[in-house]
This record gives structure tokens, sequence and C-alpha cells, in this order.
């Protein structure tokens, strides 16, 4: 039996043992084939203080929202709806949230976020281009919250809680790869991918930073040693728009050179090479001593779900080709296209997400050109034409979402 019928059969097995416990009315997902509202998407952001849980659908949807006690549960019913894609459920550690269950209904599609204890939540649907999400916060019992209704029609109303997204500046999280006892990749000439890629990640940060609406934050601004998830973990701190991870590239074959941009994959690597670069880069962490096998566990919380259809890796893919489109104008690329896979980096589902391979610090040339302060700026450039161009049409559709409110 392959993987995929695997997955379905486990899903179906998890979820009649969760109708049984419940004693609700469960079917089979192809006895909603016919459903007209699909879930494509899921992400959870946030801390112990308030969490936000999000659902991204295909069109707006009716639904109903309530809490359950003993034990302490959130249940959100969503009318009409079918899964499309895989959704992972099961114990989760991200206080208050203690797990996720789902399940079919007659009706649609039911949510339930165990809780650890009483919550209070404020909920909105909100139209994202061709897109609507659900959000949820979920605020422990005593901190004051905004009411919100327990059910609605199918007309998106906006979104309260965040009222100041279309005024802050947009922030770009600069990640300058490798650093302190991990010196990434050495040319021959004895160059250190660390010094080169916080060079050109420093002429990135200034630039966005005299850019009037946008900010830059960088996860190191020294020669120091972050651990990959420490990287994730800054850049949900300061609130990113957009993640951006700065790498050069190394091969035996000192012949090779030019730029490469890639994505998170969670089906596999686009290509054997994307494949053996994450493996690499993934590594650091346990090569030098930044964590222990046990933090491999599943830390990163924010990938809650999982869908095939991830709306945060389609918005990763478009500012990726961006990115890779003006880079070519400063060096051929290695690879025309973006590639994609298991980045530990880059899992970071609800903030979209890129590696750039820089150049080839292994090729005599490319590592002569990345030691010298105009190639450095050249490729920040580049790197920031890209951004600029996906934040501008991100606050145009901002603005176009609230006028139509």
């Amino acid at each position: 039996m392959d993987s995929k019928h695997l997955a379905r059969r486990n899903f179906l097995l998890k979820a009649g043992a969760f109708a049984c416990a419940t004693g609700g009315l469960w079917l089979p997902l192809n006895n909603l084939a016919v459903a007209s509202t699909k879930l494509t998407g899921a992400r959870l952001a946030g801390n112990a203080g308030q969490l936000k849980f999000s659902l991204v659908l295909n069109q707006a949807v009716k639904y109903k929202i309530f809490t359950l006690t003993e034990p302490d549960r959130v249940v959100i019913d969503l009318l009409d709806t079918a899964l499309d894609g895989n959704l992972k459920q099961g114990e989760h550690n991200r206080p208050p949230l203690q797990g996720i269950r789902y399940a079919m209904r007659e009706d649609g599609l039911r949510v339930v976020l165990d809780m650890a204890q009483a919550v209070d939540f404020k909920n909105t649907l909100v139209q994202s281009g061709n897109e609507y999400v659900f959000e949820v916060l979920l605020t422990p019992r005593g901190r004051p919250v905004a009411a919100a209704p327990a059910e609605n029609s199918s007309k998106p109303v906006a979104v309260t809680t965040e009222p100041s997204r279309a005024s802050r500046p947009f922030t770009v999280v600069i990640d300058a790869g490798h650093g302190g006892r991990d010196p990434g990749a050495i040319g021959r000439g004895g160059t250190k991918e660390k010094d080169v890629v916080l060079a050109v990640a420093r002429k990135l940060k200034a630039q966005i930073d005299r850019t009037a609406d946008m900010r830059a934050v960088m996860t190191r601004d020294s020669d120091e040693l972050i651990p990959l998830r420490r990287r994730l973990e800054i850049a949900h701190e300061k609130k990113g728009d957009i993640f951006v991870s700065i790498h050069a590239d190394a091969s035996n074959n000192s012949r090779l050179d030019g730029s490469s941009v890639y994505i998170l994959s969670n089906d596999g690597a686009s290509s054997e090479a994307a494949r053996m670069l994450a493996e690499s880069e993934n590594s650091y962490d346990l090569r030098f001593g930044a964590v222990s096998l046990a933090d491999t566990s599943e830390r990163i919380a924010s990938v809650l779900l999982d869908l095939s259809k991830n709306h945060i890796i389609d918005q990763s893919l478009i500012v990726a080709k961006g990115v890779l489109r003006e880079l070519a104008q400063v060096s051929a690329p290695l690879r025309t296209k973006v590639e994609s896979a298991g980045f530990i980096v880059l899992k970071s589902l609800d903030i979209p997400s890129l590696l750039v391979e820089t150049a080839f610090i292994s090729n005599p040339y490319e590592e002569r050109r990345l030691r010298t302060a105009q190639y450095q700026q050249q490729l920040a450039d580049a790197l920031f034409r890209g951004v600029r161009r996906y934040q501008m049409v991100q606050a145009q559709e901002l603005k176009g979402r609230m006028e139509s409110v």
C-alpha cells in the first residue's frame, strides 16, 4: 500500500475513533465531495498570551464557533465545507493549545481545539485576494478580549484584531546563514560563507531601512551561531512579513556558477540537488553543537496544519520568482526556476520564506567577486528589488480589501 493510501487510511481511522468518542455524526470524505467551500490551508501563530488560529478557504463560509468545558475546547463548525488536502491532527505543545481534532459532519467540517484551560475567543472572516481567511484569537480566560458573534452570514467582515497592519512598515527578516563556529562553505582563497553573506545582509538591511514603508530585522548582525529554529522564532517575535535566508553555494565542481532560489517543500525536493542541499544546510545545527538531538523534534509549533495547497508556500513562490528574476540581472542563474526542498529554516508556514544561494564560493571567479563590496551591493540591490515588488503588490491588495469593506 503506497504512502497516500496509508495517509488516507490513517485519517479515516482517526476520524472514526473521534466520532465514537463524541457521539457525533461523521461521514466519509467522498460523501462531502459536493461541498461548495474548500479548506485549503491552516496555520497557527502567537504565544501563550494570545494565539491566532487561521483557516484559509476558497470562498466565504457560514460557520458556528463556541466553547465547551470539562474538558475545555473551542469548536469550529464550517458549514458546507470539505478538505482540499490532508490535515494533520493530534497533540500539540503550544499552550494553552493541547491538540487539534477534526472530522466530517453531515453539514460540513468540524474542527476541535483542545485547550489546557478556559479561553475567550474573537473570530473574524476576511477576504484576502481570491481567498478568505477565518481567524480566531484565543486568549486565556480573564484577559480582555472584544466580543464576537457566534454565527455569521456568508458576508466577510473586516479584521479588527490587527488594525495596525495597514499602517505599520512591511517587515523583512534577513537571515545571514551560518556564523560563529559554523563558517559555512569556504572558498579556495579562504573566503568564508558566513562573512560574505553577513556583508550582503547588512547592505540589504541598509537599503530596506532607507525605504519609508519598510523595515529590516537581522537574525544575526555579528559573527555568532544562531540555531536554525531560533531564527524562525526571531521572525515571529519581530512580526516578519517575509523571511529571506542568504547563503553562498559550494560544489566539488569549481566551474559551477550562478545563483539559485529555494522555497519549502512538504512533498519532497524538486530535484536531487535541492534535496542534498537541504540535508547539508539542515545538518549544521548538529554538526556545530547549536542544538542537541532532542531539539530536532517538532518544535516548530507554527506548522500546526499541513495542507497540500498551502497559501504561504504559494506566496513564497511568488516572491521567490521575483527575486530570481532580479538576480538574473546580476549573474546568469544556475537554475532558471525556483526549486524546493525541506529546509528547516524555511519551515515557518505563517511567513512567506525563501533561501537564496547568491553565488558559488567554490568557483574562484565568483569567490573573488563575493569578496568585493561592489558585487555584494549588486546582490543586495537585486534582493531588494524582488522583495520590494512583492511588498508593493501586497500593499495594493491590502488597500483594495480595506476599501471594499
